[in-house]
């Protein structure tokens, strides 16, 4: 008895890694845990330049990210301060969202976000839907000059 119990529980357990990038969930915005923070470096510890209220140019830079297990198909971002980003996301393979914490971004597969680049600098966007063991690696930079 205590066997098939063992049997089962693991068998759950891998069917639960092994698909977890494959349902889309939703999220409530939470604090980013402790795994998914930026390390420390000290070549990005200088203070991004912040505009005064900065007034889009008029430029668009369209971007469509296709977001697979572990991945996304672009890893950097580039525009000038003032550029207005249109962010779509495409779900390649499971559920997957980007979050960029400096401008406020949140779009999940299927959808698309809107938003203006009023700071210079690196600013990483990532994964902000758990989706398995690759999770972390899911990462990507803007970059704003």
């Amino acid at each position: 008895m205590k066997n098939k119990l063992f049997i089962l529980l693991t068998l759950s357990f891998l069917f639960f890694v092994l698909t977890a990038c494959t349902e889309k969930e939703e999220v409530e915005n939470e604090p980013a845990s402790a795994e998914t923070e930026e390390p420390e470096n000290p070549e990005e510890s200088e203070e991004p330049v912040v505009s005064e209220e900065v007034e889009p140019t008029g430029e668009v830079v369209e971007v469509t990210i296709t977001a697979t297990n572990f991945e996304f198909d672009i890893k950097e971002i580039k525009a000038n301060v003032g550029d207005t980003i249109l962010l779509t996301l495409e779900d390649g393979s499971g559920g997957h969202g980007i979050g960029i914490d400096e401008f406020n971004v949140d779009v999940s597969g299927g959808n698309t976000v809107e938003f203006v680049v009023d700071e210079s600098g690196e600013f990483q966007y990532y994964c902000n839907l758990v989706c398995g063991v690759g999770h972390d690696k899911m990462i990507g930079t803007l970059i704003v000059s």
